[in-house]
């Protein structure tokens, strides 16, 4: 039996999420809702010390790291693979996986926060009552430096210029094939999506879309598959709509600005 804890908008929960879905594999999500903290709850921390989403169990083990979550799964259920035949390919496919991980995660985190969840802790007592519920120091600085300074933090210039580097990546990738896989769709295809969608949602894909045409096509063919329906589209709420809603509205400007800078 495989169980998914999960979120609708948690990008590493949806890089599982379409993996499953792409492979046909049944599961059972259980969702922990971010936005009241239930990631923290002792219960959950059980399940993920970390404090974050997703984790898998499969058969009593607990797997976690959504990454490492996909090759369990492309390991444990081999057909259908989302991993290319040719060395070469199946370089690329773990080479962006690796820039998914990092610095593409913690970059688009600190976008999404400085963009638009930072609209729910704009005083003091708010931030420091969420830094508190944060375990891993590290978080606590990045989250505290965009929720105080939003666009304007260090850390948000650089996790733009970080954003730029991924999506220019992709598009030299994509030179392959239709896919981040070349002629077949990955694990990449499906690390990537939540990431570009996350962009779309903060009002800032057309940017990269103008710069880099392949790209724009890839997400344009990602969005007709009936995984991003399932993983994606079928799920988002009001709420999480409300949430990803920028904080002001220069947001995409701002970002072009710092692109030109």
């Amino acid at each position: 039996m495989l169980v998914l804890y999960e979120h609708s908008t948690s990008v590493c929960a949806i890089k599982v999420r379409l993996t499953l879905l792409e492979k046909g594999i049944g599961y059972e999500g259980r969702f922990v809702d971010l936005r009241r903290g239930a990631q923290f709850d002792p219960e959950y921390r059980k399940i993920h010390p970390g404090a974050v989403v997703p984790a898998l169990v499969h058969d009593g083990h607990t797997i976690l790291e959504s990454s490492v979550i996909q090759y369990y799964l492309e390991d444990v259920f081999p057909e259908p693979s989302l991993m290319p035949e040719d060395p070469l390919a199946r370089y690329r496919v773990r080479l962006l996986m690796k820039t998914i991980d990092d610095p593409v995660h913690p970059a688009t985190g600190l976008l999404t926060h400085a963009i638009a969840f930072r609209k729910d802790y704009r005083t003091p007592e708010a931030i420091a009552a969420r830094m508190a519920r944060i375990p891993d120091p590290r978080r606590r600085a990045r989250q505290r430096a965009v929720y105080e300074e939003g666009l304007g933090a260090a850390l948000a210039v650089d996790a733009v210029r970080d954003m730029e580097a991924a999506f220019a990546r992709m598009e030299e990738t994509l030179a392959h094939g239709p896919w981040l896989g070349g002629g077949l769709y990955s694990l990449s295809d499906a690390a990537a999506t939540p990431y570009a969608n996350r962009m779309n949602d903060l009002g800032l894909f057309g940017i990269w879309a103008e710069r880099y045409p392949a790209v724009a096509g890839w997400f344009e063919r990602i969005r007709a598959r009936p995984s991003y329906a399932a993983g994606i589209a079928d799920l988002v709420t009001e709420d999480d709509r409300d949430r990803m809603a920028p904080v002001e509205d220069d947001a995409e400007a701002r970002v072009r600005a710092i692109l030109a800078g």
